[in-house]
């Protein structure tokens, strides 16, 4: 099956970014590393934590401009995508996997349609992340897009529930559903639950800090931990593990002053930084030593599009905390999870879950087979199984 697929992505710039692991995790589902991928000529092939033939022959990729790229860009990008498949003897194969599509790549597959060059044994799986990237389409290609997936020239796939239903019931298009990818952590990794009674509680806000990720929320969070334990005399030791940015950025220094001016409320509540991890490996061995995932997300950013660490959070079989609203509800919907409405409520949404802690992590792992099933069932629609 894996000389039948090949994947497409621009986006391998990034050390820790989902668009690398998510290469791994296809090679899982495939069961071998055996799919060609296709990325910019930019690309240092040697950085990759995977072993797939790399073709980075596309034009470079310019961040600062995607998006807005113009039409020109887009022939370029086609023409040498029709080099590529061409010269690598691709036109046999039966699917093209773009696990992350944005505007740019809908135009490109949409562009090569157009003018008849995009071979017809082949069938584009998109799966698009962000609902803002059909939304933000020309209306030419959006009419000609929405045509292709119509007929089943395309197939649609998208991360979340929420994102599917918005799809089908909002912008009237064929969606097959979701596609979701492990991100950080392997597919088939075996845990050892952790047991927390009468230790070190750690609680991580990870990933690069955004405020749509409420990242710049969490000393709030732990202002009204330190005033909780203050009242209720709890002396539990408990550090949050938060990741910013290298940068000394006026966000970054802010977030700092304003964790520092409660330290004198509680000495029992800590905070560890991290400033990004050079690898993969050591990213999943942090998240390991995370005992609850925090994610206090925007629930409207986030009331549709999904959220990695959740993923991980459940192949790792640990509890979740996040804002309620937010999409991936059906996988958190096994009691392996707190909601909360309020940043105020936070601390008490903590407490219930570290006192109650084996029961949370037994409800992980009814989460983590049924993300498992999902996972495989959405891979075998992929692949016609």
């Amino acid at each position: 099956m894996d000389k039948n697929i090949i994947i497409l992505e621009r986006r391998l710039f990034s050390a820790l970014g989902h668009e690398r692991t998510q290469i791994n995790a296809i090679n899982q589902l495939i069961g071998n590393d055996k799919a060609s991928v296709i990325s910019c000529e930019d690309i240092n092939s040697n950085e990759m934590p995977f072993k797939n033939k790399i073709i980075s022959q596309l034009p470079k990729l310019n961040l600062k401009e995607e998006g807005k790229e113009p039409k020109s860009y887009i022939q370029e990008s086609g023409k040498k995508l029709i080099k590529i498949f061409k010269d690598n003897k691709l036109n046999k194969i039966n699917k093209i996997i773009i696990p992350s599509a944005r505007k740019l790549e809908i135009s490109l597959i949409t562009y090569l349609y157009k003018i008849n060059k995009f071979p017809q044994s082949i069938t584009p799986v998109i799966r698009i992340l962000d609902i803002v990237f059909i939304e933000n389409l020309p209306k030419t290609t959006l009419e000609l897009f929405f045509y292709l997936v119509n007929k089943g020239k395309i197939h649609l796939f998208t991360e979340t529930k929420e994102l599917t239903k918005k799809i089908k019931n909002d912008i009237k298009i064929k969606c097959l559903g979701e596609f979701i990818l492990p991100i950080s952590v392997p597919y088939n990794l075996e845990v050892n639950p952790k047991k927390i009674k009468n230790k070190h509680i750690y609680i991580g806000c990870l990933g690069s800090p955004r405020r749509s990720k409420g990242t710049y929320q969490v000393p709030k969070i732990i202002k009204y931990l330190r005033q909780y334990f203050k009242k209720n005399q709890i002396n539990l030791k408990v550090t949050f593990i938060v990741q910013l940015s290298k940068d000394k950025t006026k966000r970054t220094i802010i977030f700092k002053i304003y964790e520092y001016l409660s330290r004198y409320i509680s000495g029992y509540v800590k905070i560890k930084y991290v400033y990004g991890v050079e690898d993969n490996k050591k990213f999943l061995k942090l998240m390991k030593s995370i005992d609850i995932f925090l994610l206090p997300y925007s629930n409207i950013k986030y009331k549709y599009s999904g959220s990695g660490f959740i993923t991980d959070a459940i192949f790792l079989e640990k509890p979740i905390i996040n804002s309620k609203g937010m999409s991936m509800k059906d996988l958190t919907s096994f009691k392996n999870s707190e909601s909360v409405n309020h940043i105020e409520d936070y601390p008490k949404a903590i407490l219930k879950i570290i006192k109650n802690y084996d029961y949370y992590s037994i409800n992980s792992k009814l989460a983590k087979e049924y993300l498992k099933n999902k996972i495989k069932k959405s891979f075998n629609v992929i692949l016609n199984k």
